[in-house]
């Protein structure tokens, strides 16, 4: 077991919180990921104490911004769910990491994501003050893509989106259409990318990928399906 990781246990055991705080503050980055990589694996393991772990977590991410190497690891709901109290500080939502990937850009890409949680974010746009969730849907990552316009591309499930999260995903691209303008070379690298799917074959105009890129960039489904068979 590495030493940031017993002393954190052995803190949390005499309930000094005062000094797992000061331990964080005080670890380098690599061994902050381990103690936070333990924070959420522990809160997983007993619904009991989950709240204790993710109060934890945010009371840290208050005191030190969150390791960007930690961004890639937050890849999927319930992941994001955890750590969204603590995304909340520090500019966490719209923190990139060398790739230049926000946790949306990694949750909405995720080929194991069969379907991002489109709706739980909407919500929160919604029902709490997430600036930084709102910035966060205007960051370009290295490739010049949204996070949103990387689920267009990278994420492989073409399947009809449920009623709600197809509700949700068109008030996240609203929000995005308000915030950002739209590139068309950035959907031409989207359709590229999307044409090495191996169901993109099957796409037509009554595909929800079709027609939340045809919303997205003001374009017809039928603009759309002609620059995916170019």
């Amino acid at each position: 077991m590495e030493p940031c990781i017993s002393a954190l246990i052995t803190l949390i055991k005499q309930q000094d919180i005062a000094a797992v705080y000061e331990l964080y503050e005080n670890s380098t980055e690599p061994d902050n990921i381990l103690q936070l990589k333990f924070i959420y694996q522990s809160a997983q393991q007993n619904p009991q104490v989950y709240g204790f772990y993710q109060d934890l977590c945010e009371q840290l991410a208050q005191r030190k911004t969150l390791p960007t190497g930690l961004i890639a690891g937050i890849n999927d709901s319930d992941r994001f769910n955890f750590f969204t109290p603590s995304l909340k500080h520090n500019g966490g939502f719209s923190q990139k990491n060398a790739q230049g990937n926000t946790v949306l850009h990694v949750l909405f890409a995720n080929p194991n994501n069969i379907l991002p949680p489109f709706n739980y974010i909407r919500s929160l746009l919604l029902f709490e003050s997430n600036e930084g969730l709102i910035q966060a849907l205007q960051q370009r990552n290295q490739q010049q893509l949204t996070a949103i316009e990387c689920y267009f591309a990278y994420n492989p499930h073409l399947s009809a989106l449920p009623r709600h999260e197809l509700s949700a995903i068109l008030a996240l691209i609203e929000a995005q259409a308000q915030l950002i303008s739209q590139q068309s070379q950035v959907l031409a690298a989207i359709c590229k990318r999307l044409k090495q799917c191996n169901n993109a074959t099957k796409l037509d105009s009554q595909n929800h990928r079709v027609l939340l890129l045809a919303t997205t960039y003001n374009l017809t489904t039928k603009e759309v399906l002609s620059l995916l068979s170019a």
